[in-house]
């Protein structure tokens, strides 16, 4: 495995979700993205820095900081 495989690899691990996984908020985001606690999306990316790219089901996509913003998978 290549070091940027490793990483992206570290990186979904650390992030404790996969692609398609669907989660809920459980706390205010470290950001302004206007999301909170209730809102739900489907994980679409997790770059190798560990952040995950959501698609919200309010229909804007924005990126959170699993170690910053608390939140759960959801049963499929």
């Amino acid at each position: 495995m290549d070091p940027l495989g490793a990483r992206l690899l570290a990186a979904r691990i650390r992030a404790g979700v996969s692609v398609g996984t669907r989660i809920e908020l459980v706390g205010d985001p470290a950001d302004d993205s206007g999301l909170g606690p209730g809102d739900r999306g489907v994980v679409d990316d997790i770059d190798d820095r560990g952040l995950v790219r959501v698609i919200w089901d309010r229909g804007c996509v924005a990126q959170i900081d699993p170690e910053q913003t608390p939140f759960r998978p959801l049963a499929a």
